[in-house]
């Protein structure tokens, strides 16, 4: 090991020849001068004498006898030449190695194909010797002298090529590949020697290759016929497409077989042949690519449906944030929707007129964006007979209908129709349809699929028990469902007392939940009907009461003033002006009580007063700068004669 003295040497440099990135970071960590100094060296005899000027490394190659093996060979090897690029041969129907043993062509890549066998139940650990032959150039990383460490299990085999070609012709040997185990020689193929020709001899009349080539036309033709075409480089015939006879039976006989090729197929626009310079063109990609999303005319086609460049889509369920144009240009938020719909006006936008099937798809996407009016101007323009089906058409007329008219008939027509589709898609589809005209006849809602969430959450919603309760001139209003009765608890109330504990009238009704009623009622709600209207008890008709109703487990009030008052919130100035609601005359005098929450969430007293005259009051003038935290007020309005109530205003924008 190096211990950081003097310069640095190893032995092991050679071992660093895996490629060249290897080597030179070897050789760039040794203590090897960049310039050497002049060497001596010189020979006595069979004597080799080398006096170094300067650090250098010494490669040192002897070649020597090994001793074969004293056991019985006990690994079985065979070598064997192919020409890259025909390397096999098919007999009926199976591959087969077709060796070359006989002549080599120069300038032609050929390989060796090696094989090592273990038929011993012992594992081997072998050195593999592999040299090209003599006259020979290695190609594709090879090298000229390769030995290759094996470890080879039992009963086991395995394979090794490299890749030569001859420049010039001649007879060569070839040192056969060699097997050592231990530095001991175990096994060895033959030793041959390689005719390497400039033409062959012997050719082989019955491959493509010769054919191809040299063979008639006829011959070409029954070539064709009776060998698997995907074997076939067909290009290498592409010569004999000039004759435009030729052209029309080699094209005829191959597109018989479904089979295609770019090159013999190009001559259709040299020849003039409408349908294969036709063919051609819809498999020159870089070309179509460069006329537009459509195109329609004898010569080419582009379909992008076709071609996988567009394809329509589905989208469900899709729910729009926005229903109305928000500023002068409408806006898709769906970021795959826009991409999608500007897809498809780019290829529209290709086409001189839109057919149906277009009008169709206009449709759909126009619906998807709430579009109706639009949606539905297109549809009116589709002719159903043009379709290929009238699936999607009648879905369609079933879908406008519930916006054109008040019967729904075309809608019912189709949903009645498609019942038994028999596939589940579309059955399911216009069995959706059913459902919501029968739940628009007063009947329960049911689930059609049970996977859709839109179609679970509508019937949990049209199951579950609800009401909305108001309360306005007296009389109270419950709009339910799934409930048959409810109590009615009325609490009269301390106006500024709950003002001046709570000033935010939202918050009212959980005051009272631990306070007896006033008075409690029992109301029955019809099966039969969704909202029944009922009058205030007489003893709260001319009071400030909270009215609570409890029904089937939920719980909702609502503030009733009573009270002739007219007031006028005007936020961006902070006014108030209260008038009677009968005579319209101002009231002056009415106590107003102003509580605000400010920015951090605190609430406090803000100020109070009277109204004027005029029946002003301004609810914001301070002389402090209060009014700059202030979120929001909440004002109490209180009359001797005329009543009270309490509203809530933003702070006005400054």
């Amino acid at each position: 090991a190096f211990d950081g003295d003097g310069a640095f040497f190893s032995r092991h440099l050679a071992e660093a020849s895996g490629n060249f990135p290897e080597m030179m970071f070897a050789l760039a960590v040794l203590d090897l001068p960049f310039t050497a100094a002049k060497h001596e060296s010189g020979f006595k005899g069979a004597q080799f004498t080398l006096t170094a000027g300067s650090p250098m490394a010494v490669v040192h190659q002897q070649i020597a006898s090994v001793a074969p093996a004293a056991e019985k060979a006990s690994i079985l090897v065979s070598q064997n030449f192919f020409r890259r690029g025909d390397r096999y041969r098919h007999v009926n129907n199976e591959k087969l190695d077709k060796f070359v043993s006989e002549e080599f062509l120069t300038h032609v890549v050929y390989g060796c194909h090696v094989v090592l066998t273990n038929p011993t139940s012992a594992r081997q650990k072998l050195d593999v010797l592999l040299q090209v032959p003599r006259g020979a150039i290695p190609v594709l990383n090879g090298k000229f002298t390769r030995s290759v460490h094996v470890v080879l299990d039992s009963y086991r085999t395995t394979t090794l090529e490299y890749y030569f070609y001859f420049p010039a012709a001649g007879k060569y040997a070839h040192y056969p590949v060699s097997v050592a185990r231990n530095e001991k020689h175990l096994a060895s193929a033959p030793a041959v020697t390689l005719n390497v020709v400039e033409k062959l001899t012997r050719i082989d009349r019955a491959s493509w290759d010769y054919i191809s080539q040299h063979g008639t036309g006829e011959q070409v033709i029954d070539f064709l016929k009776a060998n698997n075409i995907n074997r076939i480089k067909l290009p290498r015939i592409a010569f004999r497409m000039r004759d435009k006879a030729y052209f029309r039976q080699a094209t005829d006989l191959l597109a018989g077989r479904h089979v295609y090729d770019h090159t013999l197929w190009s001559y259709g626009i040299y020849h003039n042949v409408l349908p294969a310079a036709r063919e051609y063109l819809q498999h020159a990609n870089s070309f179509v690519a460069q006329c537009g999303s459509y195109i329609d005319t004898k010569l080419l086609t582009v379909d992008p449906v076709v071609r996988k460049t567009y394809q329509h889509m589905e989208y469900s369920p899709l729910v729009n944030a926005r229903s109305h144009r928000l500023g002068k240009r409408r806006r898709i938020v769906n970021a795959r929707l826009f991409g999608q719909y500007h897809r498809l006006m780019n290829v529209l936008a290709c086409r001189g007129k839109l057919d149906d099937h277009d009008l169709m798809a206009v449709t759909y996407y126009m619906l998807l964006q709430e579009r109706v009016e639009e949606a539905m101007g297109f549809f009116k323009r589709v002719d159903p007979a043009k379709l290929p089906t009238r699936l999607q058409h009648d879905y369609f007329s079933a879908y406008v209908d519930f916006y054109t008219t008040a019967d729904q008939k075309v809608a019912r027509a189709m949903a009645d129709k498609y019942k038994d589709y028999p596939v589940d898609r579309w059955r399911k589809a216009f069995a959706n349809v059913s459902a919501q005209l029968d739940e628009l006849a007063g009947k329960a809602a049911k689930i059609v699929d049970k996977e859709d969430r839109a179609q679970q959450q509508a019937k949990l919603a049209a199951s579950e028990p609800s009401f909305e309760l108001k309360v306005e001139s007296k009389k109270v209003t419950v709009d339910y469902q799934n409930l048959t009765e409810g109590t009615v608890n009325y609490y009269l109330m301390d106006i500024e007392l709950l003002f001046s504990r709570n000033p935010f009238v939202k918050q009212y009704a959980g005051q009272f939940a631990y306070i007896r009623p006033n008075a409690t009622a029992v109301v029955k709600l019809p099966a039969n009907k969704r909202s029944i209207t009922f009058d205030l008890p007489k003893r709260f008709g001319s009071a400030n009461v909270m009215v609570e109703i409890v029904a089937g487990g939920v719980k909702k009030s609502q503030a009733y003033y009573a009270n002739s008052l007219a007031v006028q919130v005007i936020e961006n100035y902070g006014q108030l002006r209260i008038t009677h609601a009968d005579s319209g005359q101002p009231l002056a005098t009415v106590y107003a009580k102003v509580y605000a929450r400010m920015r951090d969430g605190r609430v406090k007293f803000y100020k109070d007063g009277y109204t004027d005259l005029r029946g002003r009051f301004d609810y914001t003038s301070l002389n402090t700068n209060e009014l700059d935290f202030v979120g929001r007020f909440s004002i109490l309005i209180l009359s001797d004669t005329d009543g009270a109530t309490v509203r809530e205003a933003a702070a006005p924008k400054r």
